[in-house]
């Protein structure tokens, strides 16, 4: 069967053009619902090992900034009316009659997609997981009695799914990750349960308080924050109106059809010969530009792996023949390289304490104000007041002020607070200095063909004041 579109991702991120969903979270998103559909029956083979095409991606931005909005066409609108309910696909009654004939009609009444939204603990995602299972004899040439057990998790809030007290659902995450063929997942008061084939697809929005909160505090030495994409954005507020446009019933039922589509697809994706031997060298040389950010070094360790999973999904999108070529890989390292810019913001108040924490949020609410208002400073009275909001105690506010001026982060002129003039030099420099060597454009994105790394001033003058 023929595609309505020619790329699926390019389509809905075209579907959304004219509301306020920023572009890079309409690509996330769409690449998301491809690789749910997916789910464990399309790998790449590494050899020793197989990666499959789910991604575990965080869109991270302050509030209104169109977290939640940009999951509403690839899975409310489309992903969703391709669903079963895991376990029960053939339901009594009117509802799962209605829903097994629209299944029939896009030709996946067999393997229809799963899809879990928001607060679930890891005990009850195991049950769901588990109801998802299904074999497919035309795999088990690959692996003996394939098995899958593929379901996307859609979570618009972070912190109502992941908590860093619960290492339980830390442990689980890490796990399904890398789509085992089996994974054994002890619970609380249950007992063990066996999922065969599991294959998770997660998606998430969070402020970036939110992220650096409720991440585990080992989230970096167990292994989660290596599987994780925090896909950044720190533009402008979304502006409010009363009419944003939408996409058409005619074109979301064509997307329907081709995301249908593309959960057929099955079997082991292979680089087109034409461009192996320049994939090959890019891996080599750990495809350049290298993110140098200390922040990212649990992240550098799967990094490959990122970009094929990726690239499986750009192929996916695009054609039935599962021959990542040219076009796909050179499409999968602009959006990661472009989203690895921005990285490092994401990341930066990670395993800093509570008065790190408040200092840094205070300096992103100066640099906030300033900016808006193009003013010079604020006054100080509205600067206590807003840090007063924040600290345990009235004597905490003085102390906070005076490490963020020790730290750099502010100059106090009298009776305004300002952002430090040097520091802002100083890191304009920086900037100036990696433009003139290519390592990123003027608008402060990552070049996609120097080999350096992308520099970022990590602030750690205050993580003295975290501990």
């Amino acid at each position: 069967m023929s595609r309505n579109f020619q790329n699926f991702i390019q389509s809905c991120t075209e579907a959304v053009k004219d509301s306020n969903i920023p572009e890079i979270f309409s690509i996330w998103t769409a690449a998301s619902a491809v690789a749910g559909a997916l789910g464990r029956r399309v790998w790449y083979d590494f050899g020793p090992f197989q990666v499959r095409p789910n991604m575990y991606i965080v869109l991270i931005a302050g509030p209104g900034r169109g977290k939640s909005l940009s999951l509403i066409l690839p899975f409310d609108k489309l992903f969703n009316s391709i669903t079963a309910e895991p376990g029960k696909e053939e339901g009594a009654g009117w509802e799962a009659g209605v829903n097994k004939m629209r299944l029939e009609e896009f030709g996946i009444s067999k393997r229809p997609l799963y899809l879990v939204r928001d607060r679930v603990t890891a005990e009850k995602l195991s049950q769901i997981i588990s109801r998802c299972g299904r074999a497919d004899i035309d795999l088990s040439a690959f692996e003996e009695n394939f098995q899958e057990s593929s379901m996307t998790l859609v979570t618009s809030e972070f912190g109502t799914l992941v908590n860093r007290n619960d290492h339980y659902l830390q442990m689980f995450l890490t796990g399904l990750w890398d789509s085992p063929s089996t994974y054994t997942y002890r619970t609380k008061t249950s007992g063990e349960d066996v999922l065969k084939g599991p294959c998770l697809n997660w998606i998430a929005g969070a402020t970036p308080e939110q992220f650096v909160v409720n991440l585990p505090e080992n989230a970096r030495t167990q292994g989660l924050l290596s599987r994780v994409i925090p896909v950044f954005y720190d533009g402008e507020k979304s502006t409010q109106d009363i009419w944003y446009g939408k996409a058409k019933y005619g074109m979301l039922e064509a997307l329907r059809e081709d995301l249908a589509q593309i959960s057929k697809l099955k079997g082991e994706v292979r680089f087109h010969d034409n461009v192996i031997d320049i994939v090959r060298k890019d891996v080599g040389d750990n495809i350049p530009p290298t993110p140098m950010n200390p922040n990212l070094s649990e992240y550098l360790e799967r990094r490959t792996s990122h970009f094929i999973k990726l690239a499986i999904n750009m192929c996916a999108s695009r054609t039935d023949d599962l021959i990542i070529t040219q076009e796909d890989w050179d499409n999968t390292k602009e959006l990661m390289f472009k989203t690895e810019a921005d990285m490092p913001k994401a990341l930066s108040q990670f395993g800093i304490g509570k008065a790190g924490r408040i200092a840094f949020d205070m300096h992103d609410f100066l640099d906030h104000l300033v900016t808006s208002t193009k003013s010079f400073g604020i006054p100080m009275p509205l600067f206590r007041r807003e840090l007063l909001r924040k600290v345990s105690t009235p004597g905490e506010v003085e102390q906070t002020i005076v490490a963020m001026t020790d730290a750099g982060l502010i100059e106090v002129q009298g009776k305004l607070v300002v952002p430090n003039v040097k520091k802002t030099k100083e890191d304009q420099k920086d900037k100036d200095k990696q433009i003139e060597v290519g390592r990123i454009n003027k608008s402060g994105d990552a070049q996609t063909k120097t080999k350096s790394g992308i520099s970022d001033k990590t602030r750690a003058a205050l993580r003295a004041t975290g501990s």
